[in-house]
């Protein structure tokens, strides 16, 4: 084990870990000025860290309930007392942004001299969001339904991980331009969620939002979709505008652009160069006006490695380029999300499940999600589906088999290969009483057999990584008799 760090190395080890802290940090020195800002932070004042770095915190941030040249952490500063949380409204003098929020200050003393000061800042708008969404109230706060057809706005995506909510943050800021966005994001994160709320946070609002997946069209449809048919062109063709044309003035969404012919991808990659459309037998272009968004649910750079993405097409819209994290990759979301599905399906099953079952919910940590929300969705609402109206805590036995055996597939722990472990571990022993050297213990048949039990529980646990619910399930004994011979042979897991 390496007994010393360097001083470059022990920092970095800070900011890392106060960079995935979901509250916003911001340290001065003792001059006042900024010594570091983390992620949360840039994320609430919409800032940069690095620019901000040495500069005074009387240049940085203009406190609505301070004169010009104060600031709260020349407050702390001074007096060494630490300012409990407190209601702090500031304007953000680089982009004039006013930030709402929860704020706790430290000061950092060494003997009777403050040396720092820090503050822990959390943005009341998030903040007001998540309490809602934990307590199963969720409702637009922050902005009114859209009334042009679609579902979504910012207020409708739920999530609290800093990398989630950096995701929205962009998506919000490139909705403001003009310029067409490529998202990426697996099956079930909420493309289509991300792409009305572009939408509607756009100067487009007002106009149509055409969606179309284009993994559910026929590529010989397509074309005539997209562009539009003038009469005669074929037999049966008639005058039709085609959905660039009919997205005049507002958004057209494609998503799955990677299941698209590629010779396809390059009328659509014309398209968005010149902004014109041909319909298929006329002899003139059309000029279009509206905004472009494309979808992959695969990584654009394995497409473009497997021929299923033009280079180009990629080139021209990967200026604005957005990812939206899988859920295994932000687990901290699950239990809001499944706060939000209790309170949803509460309401349209008039069931009055409270909560999940903390082992279900351990389970449902565990899991990977390939199916990312969409999957967790249908999972929470299979279940309402056959519950009883006297159920009020969801718990495993009232998931379905399907999404059952899949927890247990996903953490490699199937029954089969249970059965597998089970049949080695008899193997262990016929081996061991087959040996010339096998000499009966003295401790006896039940002693014998227990070693055994011992060893099988032990195997499991270690496979399952010591998640007790699931190593139960393959073992077919209730969780309590698991716990309960864990203890007896104290098992370490």
């Amino acid at each position: 084990m390496k007994e010393t760090y360097t001083a470059e190395q022990l920092n970095l080890i800070y900011e890392s870990v106060l960079d995935q802290v979901e509250e916003g940090v911001v340290i001065s020195d003792d001059e006042n000025r900024i010594l570091f800002i983390n992620r949360a932070a840039e994320v609430i004042e919409g800032i940069d860290a690095k620019k901000s770095i040495n500069k005074r915190m009387e240049e940085l941030y203009s406190p609505t309930d301070l004169t010009p040249n104060q600031s709260h952490h020349s407050v702390v500063l001074d007096t060494g007392i630490p300012a409990n949380e407190y209601y702090n409204k500031y304007v953000v003098k680089e982009n004039h942004k006013i930030v709402n929020a929860l704020e706790r200050m430290f000061p950092v003393n060494v003997g009777k001299k403050t040396i720092a000061v820090y503050s822990l800042i959390k943005n009341l708008p998030v903040l007001k969001k998540s309490m809602e969404q934990s307590l199963g109230l969720y409702t637009h706060f922050a902005e009114e339904k859209p009334k042009n057809g679609t579902k979504y706005t910012f207020g409708s995506i739920l999530g609290n991980d800093i990398r989630f909510v950096e995701t929205i943050s962009n998506a919000k800021h490139v909705a403001k331009n003009q310029t067409n966005v490529l998202i990426y994001g697996e099956t079930g994160t909420g493309k289509e969620l991300f792409a009305q709320s572009i939408h509607n946070y756009s100067s487009y609002q007002a106009g149509p939002f055409i969606s179309v997946n284009c993994a559910a069209i026929p590529n010989t449809l397509l074309e005539s979709m997209f562009f539009g048919t003038t009469k005669g062109a074929y037999t049966g063709a008639v005058n039709t505008p085609g959905l660039f044309e009919q997205a005049e003035n507002g958004t057209i969404f494609l998503d799955e652009i990677n299941s698209m012919d590629m010779a396809l991808q390059a009328k659509i990659l014309k398209v968005i160069e010149n902004r014109t459309v041909r319909r298929i037998g006329a002899d003139k272009e059309t000029e279009i006006r509206c905004r472009i968004l494309c979808a992959l649910n695969e990584d654009p750079v394995q497409c473009i490695e497997d021929g299923k993405l033009r280079r180009a097409l990629y080139s021209g819209l990967s200026s604005c380029f957005l990812h939206i994290p899988p859920l295994r990759e932000r687990k901290s979301d699950i239990p809001l999300y499944c706060n939000y599905f209790l309170s949803r399906f509460n309401k349209e099953y008039s069931q009055r499940i409270e909560r999940m079952d903390e082992g279900l919910l351990s389970l449902f940590m565990s899991y990977n999600w390939p199916g990312n929300v969409r999957e967790l969705q249908h999972v929470i609402e299979s279940a309402y589906s056959v519950a009883e109206e006297s159920i009020r805590v969801l718990k495993l036995e009232n998931i379905s088999s399907y999404y059952k055996s899949s927890f247990v597939e996903e953490n490699g722990n199937s029954k089969i290969k249970t059965a597998k472990m089970a049949e080695s571990i008899v193997d262990e022993m016929q081996h061991d009483t087959a040996s010339e050297d096998f000499t009966p213990q003295p401790s006896g048949l039940k002693n014998q057999i227990d070693a055994y039990e011992k060893k099988i529980i032990a195997r499991t646990l270690a496979e399952t990584n010591g998640n007790v619910t699931v190593a139960a399930q393959i073992l077919e004994i209730t969780r309590q008799a698991l716990q309960h011979k864990i203890r007896k042979y104290e098992i370490q897991h």
